[in-house]
């Protein structure tokens, strides 16, 4: 027993006095590791800013203060890396490949103090992924979805260009099945949900956001050559164990991906760039800014794909019920033309898929209907195909953040603010038509020698989502914030309702029914009726006009009418001249207001 105990005691003193030579060694003095843990490159793959690391798993750690402390975390690493005897897939170097790589690039001599594991299956996933080129994907707004509202970006990683359903998809993205908008945006905004990096084949995100969601989809083919792409890749295979705290405006699935492209290249400065917001198309700018992407491509969604095959039989009752029918009676499309009887059979096969996709339809019952419609269209030959317009490019829009200062007629002025993104009054070129949202816009007016806050939004969405012959969503819109009605009191407020929406891309109308909750020490309740038409027949110009009824419970009213005109100069600014008539409670008011806005 006492023999057992000086044994352990020995071996005890003799690692002590192993650890403790490591580090005075010359290899890995003192000095080197203070200059190493200021690195730049370290700082990257801790993903540290301002003072901590931005991963907040503490198992990403090896030491306590890790997230704080790059020093103490260099110094843990290497300590992990040197007693790692283990020669399993846990071990350190294959656990934390990018890293461990790092450290022995910088300090080499460590090679001959470590065991070198296989790491098999690190290696296998590294040779099946067989990365060549990196492309940043945009895939556009999803006008019906809160948690897609900014868009979302995400890599692909190819091992052949020509092939890309055949790559792979690097995302990150916030772990919730939240359906809910108000609750999904509290917890986004406050840091509710953990986002975690993930890999998966690239033709599911593709029909995830191109054939199920209806996004059009912008690829950016970075510009890296085959060391960096390994670097980045490498990271992936680690951080991918590891999550973050998720926030909807900055640490978000757009801003995530930078700290890869940064690994990747080890001198950009994209991170840093961004301090209380990362919307998708910002970053994307940023990118695309330091000369990072060398070309870049549009795919359309299977919405626009479906409206161009169906075109010529817009108008065609019959042939449109043939399409959207479960029984598919040839007979309804026997008199038709040609052209209708494929535009018919085309839209049938890709509606059917739909229902498919969405498991509407059992495999058992669409195998059959499906090649007995591609048997009937087959025998009718080829027609050319309808090209579909590329739209003006996310990254061609107006900047996501605004100010703007208003003088209105009646001798006040108006100065507004808002974080993030698209409001009816900004010009919609590179944006989703009848999609606005904003965030925290707050209005200072200045009357009469005061000044005092005339409305805060803390949130509000519109989602005009237009209707046509095919797909008939319902429009919606939802706010929370504060403003001033009857007696110019401020009202905190909660409104939500719902509508239709008619017309195409650059000139629809809309009409909602809105429910309203006010509170102002009682609580006081409304509901209106709400009509607009809006106009954007350039990426410059924009004319709308809106109207609205508001009836209370106690029998009040606010009617109110407010036609516009915006025209933009450039991404960075625009002026607005609005008119707005208003009835409230049978007082009547009406104003001109010029404004100018800034984008930044």
């Amino acid at each position: 027993m006492i023999i057992a105990v000086k044994k352990a005691v020995q071996l005890f003193f003799g690692l002590l006095l192993f650890q403790t030579s490591l580090f005075s060694s010359s290899s890995v003095s003192e000095n080197i590791i203070d200059k190493l843990s200021q690195n730049k490159q370290w700082h990257r793959l801790l993903h540290f800013k301002n003072g901590k690391s931005e991963i907040d798993d503490k198992k990403f750690f090896f030491a306590k203060n890790g997230k704080t402390d790059p020093k103490a975390e260099l110094k843990a690493s290497i300590k992990e890396l040197i007693l790692d005897k283990s020669d399993d897939e846990n071990s350190t170097l294959c656990h934390y490949p990018s890293r461990s790589t790092w450290i022995l690039e910088q300090i080499p001599i460590l090679k001959k103090e470590i065991k070198i594991p296989k790491c098999k299956a690190l290696k296998k996933e590294l040779k099946d992924l067989g990365a060549k080129y990196v492309t940043l994907i945009l895939a556009s707004a999803h006008i019906n979805s809160p948690a897609s509202a900014f868009g979302h970006t995400f890599l692909r990683i190819d091992n052949n260009p020509n092939t890309p359903l055949l790559s792979y998809a690097v995302n990150y993205a916030a772990q919730t099945r939240e359906d809910n908008g108000f609750i999904y945006a509290y917890q986004g905004l406050f840091g509710g949900y953990k986002g975690r990096y993930s890999i998966e084949p690239y033709y599911k995100k593709l029909k995830e956001y191109s054939d199920l969601e209806q996004r059009d989809i912008w690829e950016y083919t970075l510009n890296l050559n085959q060391e960096q792409i390994d670097r980045m890749v490498l990271h992936i295979f680690e951080i991918r164990h590891f999550y973050a705290d998720y926030f909807f405006l900055n640490e978000n699935c757009s801003y995530n991906l930078l700290w890869l492209i940064e690994i990747a290249t080890q001198k950009s400065n994209l991170v840093n760039q961004f301090k209380f917001k990362a919307i998708p198309i910002d970053t994307l700018r940023t990118v695309i800014n330091n000369g990072l992407v060398k070309k870049s491509i549009y795919r359309s969604s299977k919405r626009k794909e479906i409206l161009a095959i169906s075109e010529p039989i817009k108008n065609n009752k019959k042939a449109l019920d043939f399409a959207q029918s479960s029984d598919y009676n040839f007979s309804k499309i026997e008199n038709m033309t040609k052209e209708e009887k494929i535009a018919s059979l085309e839209l049938a096969t890709s509606l059917l898929k739909i229902k498919y996709s969405n498991n509407k339809i059992s495999k058992k019952k669409y195998l059959p209907k499906f090649l007995k419609i591609l048997g009937t269209r087959s025998k009718l030959g080829k027609v050319a195909k309808r090209e579909i317009p590329t739209p003006s490019s996310p990254k061609d829009g107006h900047l996501s953040s605004k100010a703007s200062i208003a003088y209105i007629t009646d001798k006040a002025v108006k100065a507004k603010a808002k974080i993030a993104y698209h409001d009816i009054y900004d010009n919609d070129n590179g944006f989703i038509s009848g999609a606005y949202i904003s965030f925290f816009d707050t209005t200072i007016e200045y009357k009469n020698s005061d000044i005092f806050l005339e409305e805060i939004d803390f949130l509000d969405i519109k989602s005009y989502a237009i209707q046509d012959s095919i797909f008939k969503p319902i429009s919606w819109q939802v706010a929370l914030g504060a403003k001033r009605i009857f007696n110019n009191e401020l009202n905190s407020y909660l409104t939500a309702g719902a509508g239709v929406t008619l017309g195409k891309d650059n000139f629809y109308g809309f009409a909602t029914i809105t429910p309203t909750v006010y509170y102002r020490e009682t609580t006081k309740s409304s509901i209106s009726g709400n009509i607009g038409i809006f106009y954007n027949p350039s990426k410059y110009l924009k004319f709308g006009i809106s109207s609205s009824n508001e009836w209370f419970e106690n029998s009040k009213e606010i009617k109110k009418i407010e036609p516009f005109i915006t025209y933009s100069f450039d991404k960075k600014s625009a002026i607005n001249i609005r008119y707005e008539y208003k009835d409230i409670d049978k007082i009547k008011e009406n104003d001109t207001t010029i404004s100018w806005f800034w984008y930044f």
